[in-house]
């Protein structure tokens, strides 16, 4: 009984690529502590890799590398159109939260180096990029550093997430969905990105077209929680009405 449970939570985080602790208790329908003693075999055995708050396939951990590089470069003209136009949207003395990701790693290009504001941030690229900013104050989240996302993470930045408030944070996401919300695939990330929007008083999302309509597995904020989208062109006129009856802005 016990192999053949542990053989089904190996296959099941493979065909998801990651899975939470209460997503594979709640789905086996066995204690916290059971799930706990299976992921510890399979992780022992390097066939499943621990995270924090649940588990990932070694597969998606080996190609995750490989597509942030890729994603890089990626629709890259859209990204930028993007970041200018968030850029506008940094305005003296703001507290603003900059998100990890391929869009959001240019806005600072377009933001006056000279101008006083407050910048929080996970995000390695932006971090080094915020350093050049002489009037900026700094603040750093996560004490671990994630190679694949080149981002930080860690049980310690919860702690301060929750302390802090946020004018306006600017989020990525790997897809946006009427039903399913503003997505995410990584576990700890996604711990962190749920925090953010629970202290920030405005928030925008950044995503290029191909992101609309998509999502992927893990939710970490619902549309209704959304202010404006930051995207490189209208989507369909169905989306646009359905973001419009929210109050969503929807900005190009």
């Amino acid at each position: 009984m016990k192999t053949k449970r542990i053989h089904a939570i190996e296959t099941y985080i493979n065909e998801n690529k990651a899975a939470s602790i209460d997503e594979l208790t709640d789905y086996f329908n066995v204690s916290v502590n059971t799930v706990r003693r299976d992921i510890t075999i399979l992780a022992d055995t390097n066939k499943v890799k621990k995270v924090y708050g649940g588990v990932k396939s070694i597969e998606s951990s080996i190609s995750q590398a490989v597509d942030y590089s890729k994603r890089n470069i990626e629709h890259y003209d859209e990204k930028i159109r993007i970041a200018k136009v968030t850029s506008k949207h940094i305005q003296a003395n703001d507290v603003v939260y900059i998100d990890t990701g391929t869009t959001t790693v240019h806005i600072l290009d377009y933001v006056d180096t000279e101008l006083s504001f407050t910048i929080i941030s996970n995000s390695l690229d932006i971090i080094n990029k915020a350093a050049l900013f002489e009037n900026v104050s700094l603040l750093i989240i996560g004490e671990k550093y994630k190679y694949r996302t080149r981002s930080f993470i860690g049980i310690e930045s919860n702690t301060l997430i929750e302390k802090i408030n946020i004018d306006k944070a600017f989020m990525s996401a790997t897809g946006i969905d009427v039903k399913n919300g503003l997505t995410n695939a990584e576990l700890e990330e996604n711990i962190i990105k749920k925090l953010i929007v629970s202290r920030s008083n405005y928030i925008y999302a950044l995503a290029d077209h191909t992101k609309i309509g998509k999502s992927t597995l893990l939710t970490f904020m619902e549309c209704d929680e959304l202010d404006t989208l930051i995207t490189d062109k209208l989507p369909s006129k169905d989306f646009t009405a359905r973001f419009k009856s929210k109050n969503i802005t929807i900005e190009t």
